[in-house]
């Protein structure tokens, strides 16, 4: 008679796995990771990964997924009060990315970014669930954007589809030499251009 399979068990070992690979593929790289890395990571017994993924690409898809809700979440969280201060909400949310660059040493960088550097132009899937993920972040930080005059943000030319466009590359910009500098000087020209006031 075959066993019956324990959900609670799988979905917790999945979980595990996700936020194992989440974390390697941030300190490291997708390409520089092997399953036995994130295995062993996570104490999962060999030949246990494909029982949770088709394969390394569709877990790393997932992980983007993953990593996607955690910030999407945290945008929110600061957004989702439509009648507060909008530009105190975009400013804060973005404080708190800084205070945890901080606190990580100024390394790391977004993963989103790191992937879409490292693999977009070589897998057409991953740079499809970026981009699609990145336009939602892009389209929230718009939608905000709406209740305020883009001249707090010296974005008074552009509309506010185009002013969330070019905030949230300027961003990605400032994290990636962030990254590179391993200091914090970028992301403090990034609020000193954007956050004056």
């Amino acid at each position: 008679m075959a066993r019956t399979r324990d959900d609670n068990k799988f979905n917790q070992r999945r979980d595990s796995l996700i936020s194992v690979g989440e974390e390697l593929f941030i300190t490291s790289s997708f390409n520089s990771v092997g399953l036995n890395d994130i295995l062993k990571r996570a104490a999962i017994p060999k030949g246990s990964f494909y029982h949770y993924f088709e394969s390394k690409e569709d877990f790393a898809l997932q992980v983007v997924e993953q990593y996607h809700k955690a910030n999407h979440a945290a945008l929110e969280e600061e957004l989702g009060d439509g009648s507060a201060d909008a530009y105190r909400q975009l400013k804060a949310f973005f404080q708190k990315n800084i205070d945890h660059y901080c606190d990580v040493g100024y390394c790391q960088g977004c993963l989103m970014a790191n992937l879409s550097q490292e693999i977009a132009d070589v897998n057409e899937k991953m740079r499809s669930k970026i981009s699609k993920l990145s336009t939602e972040m892009v389209d929230r930080v718009g939608e905000c954007l709406q209740r305020l005059e883009q001249n707090e943000l010296n974005l008074g030319h552009l509309r506010p589809c185009e002013a969330a466009q070019l905030l949230m590359n300027s961003w990605m910009g400032a994290i990636m030499k962030m990254k590179l500098e391993k200091s914090r000087e970028p992301l403090d020209v990034f609020m000193k251009f954007f956050f004056s006031r």
